[in-house]
């Protein structure tokens, strides 16, 4: 509905200009003003999610509250149209009706941002980038549909006979009678509330595409996506109103066809979207993210007066059904990216970015109408529309270009996934938490390293200290399923989280460790080439009697394979291992303690490389008190 609201009005706004005898660059600043209402919803929104973080759970409330504002604002519209055509009011009536334009931007303003915010909060990680994309087509969708009713509507009017004046009364009234039945419908199907993402009983932050990276690389990453926001919605709210602009004075299209026509541009996104599903997967989303900007920009260049093949301004139709499309396809692309991205980032939290994002997009397009038709009036009808074609150019080249600069070397990184499973470790988990990390910054220096805390239901607070604990590399907490579970289930939810994220290598490591140093990770960084790593501590003769005595023989024995450590309890797996640890139900005894030897033996039936690591003597926690419990498990594993 916001969008349809924006759009909706483009349309006869040209002509509401002339009615009150202002220009055509206030013309367009009358639909852009909506957006900037839409900036202050945002900014209210935002502050609310900064006091009270649940708030958004409490969707159903505030969308209604929100389409009862819309309601009234775009009936007080109507009614004040209606006045000055009837009453035959003076010029200065357009600055009333601009300040209802603008309040009727509000509430949309608050919606997007809860919008934004509630799909970080209930998508899983992996899928928020689609979320975000499939949230920019129904935008599109809405900017479509927006011209397409008001043309209707005055189409109608002009059918039932109303004089000229009365007809720029018909898009506002046909809006106020959707936006009507849209309150209604939201009234019976929204939802009470919404819950946090949780799958298979696990809690945890999203997978942005952070490096362990400094915080003004991180914030140079943001503000390149805060900067593709705007110059979306600058090309696509130019391009519009522009057009609409073009098609009417030099070409002389009557309104009803202007608003059908571009609409049918906007709608060109469906097929260009059923396409890109159908193919997604020949390419990443860095390579689409160029593909449709490249796209974008071939489409602009249809915008200049002498490419003007096709007669009677259906040029300009074609051009924008292969802009907008494009431009709204890589941009929410782009902006799931960065919800994804600071969803865990230390910089911004996935409020105040979504807010960052929808403000200046909306700036963005508060601007566009406005200049755009200042551009158009400028010389004669081919210079002013050379002018906004290369404004238009102009803004899809520095999109792509910031893309280039800003964001994709961001993401370029292999993932390398540490899994830090605990049960009431808060003593440790701090210390084991900036070894890993220094041990990355200094030996994985090119990879994107993401810390997650598996936690099996600790009661003393270890993920709580762990999330708080300052790292350089991303953090992530996981939490198993009620009743409290074993290590193997916590390892269960790393190799899912790693499969996620695509990562190419994964590594677990004890969390009651007390010995472990950076070295420790320069060791697992040379075992990068193979499938499995296993550790092989240095140790007394004496230490280790299930290992020594049951494991080690029996692997000798079965797999004819010299490995020390089949339960050393830290390892290093490629991304195969991690898929044939999930590819089979486990056994109860694995979701426990049973998990090391799993491990070990899957690669070794599946003839995987595997190889050793040497490690200093490992210090942790007593062992006695659940030797029963490691016994029994690594047998019934075995």
């Amino acid at each position: 509905m916001q969008q349809l609201a924006f759009a909706g009005t483009i349309v006869d706004s040209y002509q509401i200009g002339n009615f009150f005898d202002v220009s055509p660059a206030f013309s367009g600043l009358l639909v852009g003003l909506f957006m900037a209402g839409g900036g202050v919803g945002t900014s209210c929104m935002m502050l609310v999610l900064q006091t009270r973080p649940s708030a958004w759970k409490s969707f159903r409330a505030i969308v209604l509250g929100c389409q009862v504002m819309d309601t009234c604002a775009v009936l007080m519209y109507t009614l004040l149209l209606v006045l000055a055509v009837n009453v035959q009011l003076p010029s200065a009536w357009i600055y009333f009706l601009a300040v209802t334009r603008f309040a009727w931007g509000l509430g949309p303003g608050v919606t997007g941002q809860l919008a934004g915010v509630t799909i970080t909060k209930v998508t899983p990680p992996h899928e928020i980038v689609e979320k975000m994309q499939s949230l920019q087509f129904w935008q599109t969708l809405g900017l479509g549909l927006g011209p397409f009713i008001a043309a209707l509507a005055i189409f109608a009017q002009g059918a039932l006979g109303a004089s000229a004046p009365y007809r720029l009364c018909a898009a506002p009234a046909a809006l106020a009678s959707l936006q009507i039945s849209s309150t209604f419908i939201l009234w019976k199907l929204c939802p009470d509330s919404v819950e946090e993402w949780s799958s298979g009983g696990k809690e945890g932050t999203s997978s942005g595409p952070q490096r362990h990276s400094s915080k003004i690389q991180q914030l140079l990453f943001l503000i390149s996506c805060f900067l593709l926001c705007a110059l979306r919605g600058y090309a696509v709210a130019g391009a519009e109103v522009g057009t609409a602009m073009l098609l009417e004075v030099p070409y002389g299209w009557n309104r009803h066809s202007i608003g059908f026509l571009v609409s049918g541009a906007f709608l060109a996104s469906i097929p260009l979207r059923s396409v890109y599903f159908s193919i997604k997967g020949l390419f990443s989303t860095i390579e689409w993210i160029r593909i449709l900007s490249v796209v974008a920009m071939a489409g602009t260049l249809l915008l200049f007066s002498r490419v003007a093949l096709i007669p009677d301004g259906l040029m300009l139709v074609g051009a924008d059904a292969i802009m907008f499309p494009s431009l709204y396809l890589a941009e929410g692309l782009t902006r799931g990216l960065m919800l994804q991205f600071a969803k865990d980032s230390t910089v911004l939290s996935s409020n105040q970015a979504s807010f960052l994002a929808i403000v200046l997009n909306n700036c963005a397009r508060t601007v566009a109408p406005w200049l755009s038709r200042k551009h158009i009036s400028t010389g004669d009808p081919a210079e002013g529309q050379d002018l906004f074609a290369t404004g238009q150019l102009l803004s899809c080249v520095l999109f792509l270009a910031i893309f280039e600069l800003g964001i994709r070397h961001m993401l370029d990184a292999p993932v390398l996934v540490i899994g830090l499973p605990s049960l009431n470790e808060a003593d440790n988990i701090e210390a084991v938490t900036k070894v890993v990390d220094a041990g990355c910054r200094q030996h994985f220096p090119n990879h994107r390293c993401i810390l997650v805390n598996a936690d099996c239901q600790s009661s003393d607070g270890t993920s709580d200290i762990f999330a708080q604990t300052s790292t350089h590399s991303q953090k992530v907490v996981l939490r198993t399923a009620l009743p409290a579970q074993g290590k193997g289930a916590a390892l269960r939810l790393v190799f899912e989280y790693m499969l996620q994220v695509d990562a190419e290598f994964g590594l677990c490591l004890d969390t009651d460790v007390t010995s472990i140093t950076p070295d420790w990770i320069k060791s697992f960084s040379l075992a990068l080439p193979y499938d499995f790593a296993a550790p092989r501590y240095a140790r007394h003769r004496l230490d280790g009697f299930i290992t020594n005595l049951l494991i080690y023989p029996s692997i000798c024995a079965v797999f004819g394979c010299d490995v020390r450590q089949g339960i050393g309890g830290d390892f290093g797996f490629s991304r195969r291992a991690a898929e044939a640890f999930l590819s089979k139900p486990w056994h109860p005894k694995v979701e426990k303690y049973g998990i090391d030897i799993f491990m070990t033996t899957t690669v070794l039936k599946k003839g995987f490389s595997i190889g050793e690591v040497e490690l200093p003597a490992k210090v942790h926690s007593p062992s006695l008190p659940k030797l029963k419990k490691m016994l029994a498990s690594p047998l019934v594993g075995l």
